[in-house]
């Protein structure tokens, strides 16, 4: 990645968490958002995932994981936490590359759900076309080992390709599928990385990772903002769903709705 990061960025982090996103395929940025502002947007999430809250997983996984089930874009109460412009302009920095926001969601996992979240990458499962994916996975409460914080398989990202697999036989077989895929990441060494409430995490979209069940006797709750290229273009594969209708295949994502990095930083 080439860095393009303008020297007036509204807010930079130390050059070790550059150097640790690309060398590894992800960084742990402690207190990003502060903790008054990380207490309003936790009661939001609750809110948003209790009025529309669906359960998440990609399939076979097992955990009760609560999401948002509309697009972020359909709550204006989320409009702002996806548009951080903390967290954006980190984003920015890491990637060394213009990005715009692909998608926002909310997430909880209840106390004595403990089955770990599954294995995974997130490339297989988005529908774009683009030179970068990064996702940052916002704490909103703090999550220690038992309650389910992430655990990542660093310099996975640099596997041979292809970096994707068929979506619809992942579908078929969720809980296994990754190291199926690319067994040799099976015997890789792997990361778990406790968060304290306004940690932030980034992690490229080729990076496997997991992360473990909740024997705690509180919730979980953390917001992931996904982020894509300025370029990214909508180009869905078999297997592949998504809630904007608007979209069609080989088109390129449209400002209002994914927004640039830089019309709000």
């Amino acid at each position: 990645m080439t860095d393009t990061t303008p020297k007036n960025a509204p807010y930079a982090v130390a050059e070790e968490y550059v150097t640790n996103f690309r060398e590894y395929g992800f960084t742990h940025i402690p207190g990003l958002i502060a903790a008054d502002e990380v207490a309003r947007w936790r009661e939001i999430a609750l809110d948003t995932i209790e009025s529309d809250g669906r359960r998440a997983g990609m399939g076979g996984g097992g955990t009760a994981l609560r999401t948002t089930s509309d697009p972020w874009w359909q709550h204006d109460s989320l409009s702002g936490l996806v548009r951080h412009p903390r967290v954006g302009a980190v984003a920015e920095q890491l990637t060394g590359m213009p990005l715009r926001v692909w998608s926002g969601q909310a997430y909880a996992k209840h106390p004595h759900d403990e089955v770990p979240t599954i294995w995974h990458e997130d490339l297989t499962w988005t529908p774009l076309d683009s030179p970068v994916n990064v996702n940052a996975w916002i704490a909103l409460v703090d999550v220690p080992v038992e309650r389910g914080c992430l655990v990542f398989l660093p310099n996975s990202h640099k596997r041979p390709g292809p970096h994707r697999a068929d979506t619809v036989a992942a579908k078929s077989n969720a809980t296994t599928y990754m190291f199926a895929e690319w067994p040799e990441l099976e015997w890789g060494p792997r990361v778990t990385v406790p968060v304290r409430a306004g940690d932030v995490t980034f992690h490229l979209s080729t990076v496997g990772h997991s992360s473990g069940g909740n024997t705690s006797e509180e919730a979980r709750l953390a917001f992931i903002t996904s982020y894509t290229g300025a370029t990214a273009v909508f180009q869905p594969r078999p297997g592949h769903l998504h809630l904007d209708k608007d979209l069609e295949p080989g088109q390129p994502l449209f400002d209002d709705r994914y927004p640039r990095i830089s019309s709000f930083t």
